[in-house]
């Protein structure tokens, strides 16, 4: 098979393999629902101000669970099994494709629960937010997906990936909650540049992970 077409096949795969143990999914957008529910009984009385922080803090943390994942299923020597059967570079996009579609999935979700608990849409430049979590879930699936790869070959510490992504995932974040705080009427001016810039990190995510990750599944 060509690699688009192993793409196809792995990612079908991958989402066969989700629906199948269902549970992990679900444990993920629990963790969404609680944290959520956490920040409610925190807060209380919100403001444009701390609805589009904590949204993010909200999105960034059910995002590192869900990327955290990434590898589980080809701990131990099945990756040399998993590496005659399709290319490197194939298996990363993917699970980066299924990463970016659970995070798209969970940021809407924290989205229609922030509106519920804080009881009205701080949101007023819909169209702009909506872009803006999508290259959110896109920069975060390409950052959090090889660095899940990366912690998978040396041991799967958790710890080595929170340590790992922290820097990598704080320029994305900085632009995200400045592009937040546009669509909530807290700045304006430099929305196009925000949204540019973040689309420049994704792609650079990207493509790092796809010239360093065949290197690190031979190994």
């Amino acid at each position: 098979m060509t690699v688009p077409q192993q793409i196809l096949h792995l990612l079908r795969w991958e989402i066969r393999a989700e629906w199948q143990n269902r549970y992990a999914l679900g444990s993920i957008l629990l963790y969404v629902i609680a944290t959520t529910v956490l920040v409610y009984f925190a807060v209380r009385e919100f403001s444009a101000m701390t609805y589009n922080a904590l949204y993010w803090v909200v999105l960034f943390f059910g995002a590192t669970v869900a990327g955290s994942r990434s590898f589980l299923r080809e701990g131990g020597r099945r990756h040399y099994y998993y590496y005659t059967l399709a290319a490197p570079e194939a298996l990363l996009v993917s699970k980066f494709l299924y990463n970016t579609l659970v995070i798209f999935v969970i940021s809407l979700l924290a989205w229609g629960l922030m509106n519920f608990f804080a009881r009205t849409n701080f949101v007023s430049e819909t169209g702009y937010f909506l872009i803006a979590v999508l290259l959110g879930s896109f920069g975060l699936s390409a950052i959090l997906t090889f660095v899940a790869a990366l912690a998978a070959r040396a041991g799967g510490s958790s710890t080595l990936m929170a340590i790992l992504s922290f820097p990598l995932v704080v320029p994305l974040l900085y632009l995200l909650v400045n592009a937040g705080g546009h669509a909530v009427g807290l700045t304006s001016g430099q929305e196009e540049q925000y949204l540019l810039l973040g689309v420049a990190i994704d792609l650079l995510a990207l493509a790092v992970g796809l010239v360093l990750f065949p290197f690190v599944w031979r190994d």
